[in-house]
């Protein structure tokens, strides 16, 4: 891709004047210079574009103006004005003291003797030097097609780059991403600062390779939501006229820009493919292409990575079910169990304000509550009557077995269901096990799996129990506010208890094998 192209044909990457035309300021003390300017310079186009004449009658007034307008491509500036050297002074304050290196400043004197040609071109940063009586029509016309070119070129390079330090910019800030959802909208806020615009929208399809089973298409939707669809299924969540573009880049197998947007066709690693299509509010100019395409090819390789992340994590969650299914075969008890709490305490991480991450990571952890249940002999894990005092000691010991089997592991998912496992059974007001830990200095994970496991037990047939009522658990939940419980848990569980009946009427009890 080359930035560095003629690009005579295009004008929407370089600053314009409001009204689309070239801005030239005229500074000069003599009335009659501006008349005389204007009449050799009307009709003047380059590029298409007229002229935008603006006059200022002193260096004071041009001052006021550059401060007003940004988009001066050419200022001709006189010698003498308000003093012998005004018109110099304003050259040094916009070179050196606003930094101003694109507006083309040409020195326009009357009187050489006061600036001599070669002194002022060797000490001051101006673009050329013209008498007033040498510059003709023609010439004036020649200068301005030489000064804007020259305007136009720097300004196209330092719109190239800003342009690309934002991509860096942008670039970093959606690799930071942990999740498709908060991915989806690092990306759409990005593009709309890179483009400065307001609207754009951003879709993904991963569609694995054909016999690879590890892997199911996913779509991650405009609004965040990753669903497992691929293109067949696309336009549930997706628009039509995106859903097309998406399936004629697929057909091609090439990335292909729109006028008002981009499709990128990405083959991964494991000989699938990933389609990213983003659209925008108003058609793109060749740099905007530039900027949208280099920015979704890294883009594009965050969206593999987090795809890669999420098959990892996929793979960790069906390990922890299957070990906490295990767990809850061998003690012949419900195995709908551990995804009830695991999604109680998730609803519970999100009641209570807890971010998405966290929340993500004691649903997915919660399983994992009661895996020091392997460790436990068969005839108290399956005793019907009430244990004795030694049984319900070793009975005890299963969350001292939990901790030692996942403390090992250096995997942050393994590393809290540690933490779940361990302090689940403490309380509130100190008197539970295996430290007698009080209030706050529970971990939040534990006290939401405590609360989750308790009311999920209590509504399930046990082989020392059959399943209390809706409003016997509520009321037992409730009562033990403050002394098995998180007060902050309690209120919330209480305000949203349809939800949590909802959870164990979406996923009843099944009979283990």
């Amino acid at each position: 891709m080359d930035f560095f192209t003629d690009h005579d044909s295009r004008t929407t990457a370089v600053p314009a004047s409001r009204t689309g035309a070239w801005c030239v300021l005229m500074v000069d003390d003599e009335a009659a210079i501006h008349g005389v300017t204007r009449l050799a310079l009307s009709g003047f186009e380059f590029q298409d574009r007229p002229l935008e004449l603006l006059s200022a009658h002193s260096a004071a007034e041009a001052r006021e103006i550059f401060g007003r307008r940004s988009d001066i491509a050419v200022a001709l500036i006189d010698v003498v004005m308000e003093n012998e050297h005004a018109g110099l002074d304003l050259i040094r304050y916009l070179r050196d003291e606003c930094n101003n290196r694109l507006t083309r400043l040409v020195l326009r004197t009357g009187q050489a003797g006061q600036a001599p040609e070669d002194h002022v071109i060797r000490a001051y940063e101006i673009d050329d030097y013209k008498e007033k009586t040498e510059l003709t029509t023609q010439k004036l016309r020649t200068l301005l097609y030489s000064t804007l070119r020259a305007y136009r070129d720097l300004a196209l390079v330092e719109a190239q780059r800003n342009g690309l330090g934002n991509v860096l910019q942008a670039c970093a800030e959606v690799q930071h991403a942990e999740l498709f959802h908060g991915f989806s909208v690092s990306v759409v806020q990005q593009l709309d600062t890179l483009l400065g615009v307001s609207g754009s929208t951003f879709c993904c399809v991963a569609l694995p390779a054909p016999g690879n089973t590890e892997r199911e298409p996913r779509t991650l939707t405009i609004t965040g939501e990753l669903m497992p669809f691929g293109l067949d299924d696309a336009g549930r969540v997706l628009p039509a006229p995106v859903v097309a573009r998406l399936r004629d880049v697929l057909a091609q197998r090439a990335s292909v820009h729109i006028d008002d947007g981009y499709v990128l066709y990405m083959p991964t690693e494991r000989r699938g493919v990933n389609l990213l299509c983003a659209t925008f509010p108003r058609p793109l100019d060749e740099l905007d292409r530039q900027l949208v395409e280099i920015y979704l090819r890294s883009v594009g390789a965050t969206f593999e990575n987090l795809n890669l992340m999420e098959d990892l994590q996929e793979s960790s969650k069906e390990l922890v079910y299957t070990l906490a299914d295990a767990v809850e075969a061998r003690s012949k008890e419900t195995g709908a169990h551990v995804q009830r709490v695991a999604l109680i305490s998730e609803r519970l991480a999100q009641l209570i304000g807890l971010d998405e991450r966290e929340t993500r990571l004691i649903k997915d952890a919660a399983p994992l509550h009661d895996i020091g249940k392997v460790a436990i002999p068969d005839a108290i894990l399956h005793k019907p009557g009430k244990l004795s005092a030694d049984e319900w000691a070793v009975m005890q010991r299963h969350v001292e077995f939990g901790v030692a089997i996942l403390k090992r592991s250096r995997r942050e998912l393994m590393r809290v269901g540690a933490i779940i496992a361990g302090t689940h059974h403490e309380r509130w007001d100190g008197a539970g096990y295996p430290n007698g830990l009080r209030g706050d200095a529970i971990p939040m994970a534990g006290r939401i799996a405590a609360l989750a496991d308790v009311f999920d037990a209590l509504g399930s047939k046990r082989s020392y129990k059959e399943p209390w009522s809706p409003e016997q658990m509520l009321e037992l939940i409730v009562s033990e506010r403050g002394r098995q419980f998180d007060p902050q848990l309690v209120d919330a569980f209480a305000a949203h208890y349809a939800d949590f009946l909802a959870i164990r009427a979406q996923h009843p009890d099944r009979v283990l094998d």
